[in-house]
């Protein structure tokens, strides 16, 4: 989108708001982050011949907000940039940044039944597998349907949820989608109950997420004769000869027709007392993954946490993502067992350095188990410091072989652990809707962590990273404090 159109979305959002009756309300926020980071190590192990670097990235969101009793919308744009991507002193933006973050419209039925459509954050509970993705600087969002149900007076809402993703301009409906990241449809269904005074919530939530069959390449060898004459020097011919004519011809195969659906069900129990909170879930995959295989996976979580003081608290926690036996040559060619938390937001909950993210989504992947401790101090309403010790390790000791050489094994024999992860975070809110944020991680890898991230055993540089973020969420405008 271009800059100049911005003022015209503003003043025609104004007008069309602004008039209604005066039972509505009308909001315009926004928010500023800025992020400096130094990475040495953050993502991927580095070995000796890669250097440490900084960076700095940026994000500004401008939302206009419009509710009365039977209608509420949103519309916000985003803007994500790394500091010096655009030239400093031009009128020409070489990377536009700026994209239609939200825009939905909800139409209220009745108090307890509505209808949500258009592009919109999607998150439930602990944001496992559907999750705001807000550390990204570009978030998440996705074009939906949903249908929600509010019976929050008797304990109880829920939303049933729908996608159909097409290419632009819209297709028929068995029309090619090879947006390898997206899902080509999408129906969930979520509900939450609360209990005993809302100490207790129950969640449940099946998705079910559809994909088409990779397309396929294939390149045709053709070998054809030239014949060439030979002549003497009196330009008579004297022999012929013939001359090899080698043509490639490649060509690529889409399914439009040939569709993998791929299933995720669970549940969530969490209890809030007065000092101490426990929290649990779990949930199964099953269908089939993108390439046909047939896909069964698990994953679970337990937490529990203890709050003596109002000042200090501890939590505890193990959780496990299945994966895949890579030794099981014969098994692994038709099912693969590796758990994928779909849209979840994975730098909250698998260390802040985020050397696990992938891992995490991808259902061919070895799995991952998590077993972390963390303490964190209130010096006050407005300081705390947060450290977290983690240990990783993965369900089976073997790790797959990418493009094994004639004769070798698909996979290498290790040793389950990964090694362990601390990470210190301080957080300071001076005002209101300001927060600094700051961090300093660092990953004592194993040998196992090393050969994951394709690196000779004992190469691997110490691995840290530090960031120290800026977020402030001002409010412009509140037609109610008007």
């Amino acid at each position: 989108m271009k800059r100049s159109l911005i003022p015209f979305f503003v003043l025609s959002f104004l007008l069309v708001f602004v008039s209604e009756n005066l039972f509505a309300q009308f909001t315009i926020s926004g928010e500023f982050k800025m992020r400096g980071e130094f990475r040495d190590g953050y993502q991927s192990l580095r070995d000796s011949s890669k250097t440490p670097y900084a960076t700095i990235l940026g994000r500004a969101r401008l939302a206009f907000d419009y509710k009365n009793e039977k209608i509420a919308t949103r519309f916000s744009l985003n803007d994500a940039w790394v500091f010096g991507q655009n030239y400093y002193s031009s009128d020409t933006i070489t990377k536009n940044t700026v994209n239609i973050f939200e825009a939905w419209l909800q139409y209220n039925f009745t108090k307890s039944f509505g209808l949500k459509v258009g592009r919109t954050e999607v998150v439930y509970d602990d944001e496992r597998l559907f999750g705001l993705s807000n550390w990204s600087m570009w978030g998440a969002t996705h074009d939906i349907l949903i249908a929600q149900f509010d019976q929050k007076k008797r304990g109880y809402w829920g939303n049933i949820g729908l996608a159909v993703n097409n290419i632009a301009p819209a297709s028929s409906y068995l029309n090619s989608y090879n947006m390898r990241n997206n899902y080509k449809y999408l129906g969930y269904l979520y509900g939450n109950f609360k209990l005993f005074d809302n100490k207790l919530t129950l969640t449940y939530l099946e998705i079910i997420d559809v994909f088409q069959k990779y397309s396929t390449t294939t390149t045709k060898t053709k070998t054809s004769f030239d014949t060439l004459f030979i002549r003497d020097q009196n330009d008579s011919i004297i022999g012929t000869t013939l001359l090899p004519v080698v043509t490639k011809t490649t060509t690529t195969e889409d399914f439009p027709d040939v569709l993998y659906a791929r299933g995720t069900f669970g549940a969530s129990a969490g209890l809030e007392l007065k000092k101490w909170s426990f929290f649990l879930n779990g949930y199964y995959q099953y269908g089939h993954i993108r390439d046909g295989r047939k896909l069964s996976s698990y994953f679970y979580t337990l937490w529990i946490s203890f709050q003596p003081v109002k000042k200090f608290k501890i939590q505890m926690g193990w959780e496990q993502l299945s994966g895949n036996n890579y030794s099981d040559t014969t098994g692994i060619k038709t099912k693969v067992k590796g758990f994928s938390a779909l849209y979840g937001t994975s730098h909250r909950a698998y260390g802040y350095m985020d050397l696990f993210n992938s891992v995490v989504k991808d259902n061919l992947s070895a799995g991952l188990n998590d077993l972390y401790g963390r303490a964190t101090v209130y010096f006050n309403d407005k300081m705390s410091l947060e450290t977290t010790y983690r240990w990783f390790s993965i369900p089976y000791g073997f790790l797959s072989v990418t493009n094994p050489k004639k004769g070798q094994l698909p996979y290498t024999t290790v040793k389950t652990s990964l090694g362990s992860e601390i990470d210190l975070m301080y957080i300071y809110k001076p005002i209101p809707n300001l927060e600094l944020n700051a961090a300093y991680c660092f990953f004592l890898p194993t040998a196992t962590m090393e050969t994951f991230n394709k690196i000779e055993v004992g190469k691997s540089k110490f691995a840290q990273y530090a960031y120290i973020m800026v977020t402030y969420k001002p409010s412009f405008f509140n037609s109610e404090k008007h």
